[in-house]
Order: structure tokens, then sequence, then C-alpha cells
């Protein structure tokens, strides 16, 4: 049975680097989930946010890339804390309006 670990414990390169690239953007930790799900080619990261952690997006890297995180998946997490960010100010705001 595959399961599903926390980035933090299955890869912390990975999380580190990532934790890292959404520091710069300034979010917490503690605003998005990451998760690992490893299978034979490698692994798929998921990270999970918004308000509900209710969106997310994922992809597929190889355990080298786990270990030394490339330019790939730099991109992956800068993209993914661009889209965290537009979601928490979105929320922000709607929060504003109540």
């Amino acid at each position: 049975m595959i399961e599903e670990r926390l980035l933090r414990f299955a890869a912390p390169q990975l999380y580190m680097k990532m934790i890292e690239i959404f520091s710069n953007h300034h979010i917490h930790s503690y605003e998005v989930q990451a998760h690992v799900l490893k299978n034979n080619n490698g692994m798929t990261v998921s990270l999970r946010f918004s308000s509900d952690f209710s969106l997310s997006v994922s992809t597929n890297i190889s355990c080298i890339q786990a270990e030394n995180p490339d330019n790939f998946v730099i991109q992956f997490f800068e993209e993914a804390a661009e889209k965290c960010k537009s979601i928490l100010i979105a929320d922000y705001y709607k929060m504003i309006k109540l």
C-alpha cells in the first residue's frame, strides 16, 4: 500500500528549498500543506493551500531532484508560491468585506 507522507520528513532537502522559496514570498510554512507520494519513478509532490487547504498543485520529480532541487523544482515552488500568495490575498480581502 502506498501512503502519502509529509514532505518535511520524506524529503527534508526538498522541504527546506520549498520553505526558502515560500519565505521569499512572505508565506509561512503553516499556510501550506506539503505531501509526497513515492512511486516507481520517484515521487509526486503535492502542495495544498487556501484557507481550507482545498486548492492544490502537484508535480512528479525524481529522487535525485528531491535530494538536490534543480531548476524544474525551483520553478514549481516559485509558481506554487505565487498561486498561494494570490489566494491568501484574495481570502484576506473577502474576510475584510464581511
